[in-house]
């Protein structure tokens, strides 16, 4: 409450108020002179640090057959199933990408011949044209001599 006293003391003249408010600043200073035990401030309470995860290994003996005695035959089961799985998805993504790269290699293949024939029907055209106004050009040096 130390601040609100000082505020009220120093900073705000009690002579520029009403009387009710001067009555008010002076009920509120009595209050606090009055109050004889003074808190501490609050603090929070310091949180305990999370512990680092031990990695400690797992012992587990070993049987003459070289299987482990802690695992039961679901578990095995399980794990060969998921060796399994990742072999097959392993050969569907190889699968995939083989089936792509044809895809793309007969599509590049069509997109080129295409291209090929309308080069050669270019080519065509233009040999025609040729000599079309090389026939014309002679039709008209004859029609220019007689």
């Amino acid at each position: 409450m130390h601040p609100i006293r000082t505020l009220l003391t120093q900073h705000l003249l009690a002579n520029d108020y009403p009387e009710k408010m001067q009555e008010w600043c002076q009920g509120a200073l009595k209050e606090i002179e009055n109050k004889d035990k003074h808190y501490i401030p609050l603090i929070c309470e310091k949180k305990k640090p999370v512990p680092l995860k031990q990695y400690t290994p797992r012992i587990v003996k070993v049987l003459e057959f070289g299987r482990i005695q802690g695992s039961s035959k679901k578990e095995q089961e399980r794990k060969q199933l998921i060796r399994k799985h990742k072999r097959e998805l392993k050969g569907a993504i190889r699968e995939i990408r083989k089936d792509n790269q044809f895809l793309a290699r007969t599509q590049l293949s069509e997109v080129m011949e295409r291209d090929a024939a309308r080069k050669r029907k270019v080519k065509e055209l233009l040999g025609s044209l040729a000599t079309q106004e090389g026939e014309w050009k002679a039709m008209k040096r004859k029609k220019g001599k007689n």
